[in-house]
């Protein structure tokens, strides 16, 4: 599984899906200002809504 991202590596995965800022943390069940926040780098994101980011998007596939 990856590790936490960058801020260009979670700016790049919403914007490959065509997603805004709210959508995206819609997708994992946070508020748009904690993925603003995340894509600033004001705060790090954890690994764990990474892999929530990346599986529910279809990015990452479970069990690779």
């Amino acid at each position: 599984m990856p590790d936490k991202p960058n801020t260009e590596q979670i700016k790049a995965g919403r914007l490959a899906l065509g997603l805004s800022q709210s959508a995206a943390a819609r997708l994992i069940h946070v508020k748009p200002s904690a993925w603003a926040h995340w894509e600033r780098g004001k705060t790090p994101m954890h690994r764990a809504f990474w892999q929530l980011f990346l599986i529910k998007s279809g990015l990452l596939e479970v069990g690779r």
